[in-house]
């Protein structure tokens, strides 16, 4: 099953997920491409200069009839819009698009409801929580039960995607037998709990109100007794 066809049954399980969810890969726009990442880079109409090109430690790549680019240090779309520039002096309307292929050392993301979503080095033997408390921890209206671990799995040149199921509610809980082992390339996803944007509203700013209005009627009411 596509990566497509499994977030949108996520969706569906869910009943919410945020915009920029949709697209399990998009932690890759926001890398900063860097010495030694391999880029596939395909340029259309002209497919001959189409290219996978290997960041250079001085942090160029060299690009058929455009010659060395600094690309180290942009992020995706950033690398994207300097070569359509470039490209767009010696092709009519180029369309550019490319993605890292390979990065230049092991890294696992994750997304969604957590304080500090992005990419993280991977080290031999992480695990879950290891990935959540570098990332500083759960948003407040995290949905840790509902975890999905998406891997990418190679056997020659076949590519299997994977969707793994994580309870990081359990392992919060102290059952570290839910605490799942994690592979390079690993995108972890947390989602939201199904509140309504009303609720979560109501939640966060009449709630908190509404306890101390009754704390200072309490408190006022126990005041004229004591006098």
């Amino acid at each position: 099953m596509k990566t497509i066809s499994l977030l949108m049954s996520l969706v569906l399980f869910t009943g919410q997920l945020p915009a920029f969810c949709l697209d399990a890969a998009a932690p890759e726009k926001e890398y900063p491409i860097s010495a030694g990442d391999v880029i596939n880079i395909s340029v259309f109409p002209a497919q001959e200069f189409s290219r996978e090109v290997t960041v250079q430690p001085d942090g160029s790549v060299e690009i058929p009839l455009l010659g060395s680019v600094d690309a180290a240090g942009m992020k995706t779309d950033e690398l994207q819009k300097v070569l359509t520039a470039k490209f767009s002096k010696y092709v009519s309307n180029p369309s550019i698009t490319l993605s890292v292929r390979k990065f230049s050392f092991q890294r696992v993301a994750v997304i969604g409801e957590i304080k500090g979503a992005g990419y993280y080095e991977y080290r031999e033997g992480m695990r879950l929580l290891d990935l959540v408390a570098q990332a500083g921890g759960l948003q407040d209206y995290a949905r840790g039960a509902k975890v999905r671990i998406y891997r990418k799995s190679k056997d020659g040149a076949k590519t299997t995607e994977l969707v793994i199921s994580a309870d990081l509610d359990k392992v919060l809980s102290g059952d570290l037998d839910k605490n799942v082992a994690l592979e390079s390339g690993d995108i972890v996803y947390i989602p939201r709990k199904p509140y309504s944007s009303a609720a979560r509203w109501i939640t966060d700013n009449v709630i908190p109100w509404a306890t101390l209005f009754i704390f200072m009627i309490t408190a006022g009411i126990v005041a004229k007794k004591n006098r």
